[in-house]
Order: structure tokens, then sequence, then C-alpha cells
């Protein structure tokens, strides 16, 4: 049961950054924090940080699916992120 729901978790979290328009991620970024592995700590969801990674998707010609790696990377980032702002409903510090 617990190796079904790390898969879950995996194939939900990390997929999903990759799956997603860049205006869905700056909308993801205000709210929960920048899903790139460079901006992990306070600052994750600092509004000017955010529009700046949001300039940045927009001018990448990269397709989007090459991304996976990081996001399968940030996956316990964005989980944990996650679980702090549904239990404590705070913004989480990380």
């Amino acid at each position: 049961m617990k190796q079904l729901f790390l898969t879950l978790v995996v194939l939900t979290f990390g997929g999903c950054a990759s799956l997603h328009s860049p205006y869905d991620l700056s909308e993801w970024c205000h709210r929960v924090g920048s899903s790139r592995p460079g901006s992990i700590g306070p600052d994750a969801s600092d509004p000017v940080r955010c529009e700046r990674e949001l300039e940045e998707d927009l001018a990448d010609g990269t397709p989007r699916i090459l991304y996976v790696p990081q996001d399968v990377v940030m996956v316990p980032v964005q989980a944990a992120r996650f679980l702090w702002a549904f239990l404590g409903r705070t913004d989480p510090p990380f």
C-alpha cells in the first residue's frame, strides 16, 4: 500500500509541472512555491521570482516534456510544501 501511494505521488507531482503551461506554473509559484530546484528556501514564492520565472518560461522554446527529470527531483519538496500548506494552513517557509 505504501509503494502504491509513493508511486501515485511521484507520477502525479513528477509530471505535473511539465504538463502545465507557463501561466499555470506562475500561479503555482505564487501559491505554493517555484517548481525549480534552484528556488528552495523562504523566497520560493516571492512574487518577483515568480514573474521572472514566467518571463523565462515564455521565452524558452524547449518542449516542457524534457523537464520531467527536474520535476521528479522536486517531488519531495513540492509534496512537503503541499502538506505544509494543507495541514498548517500557512505558507511554507521553504
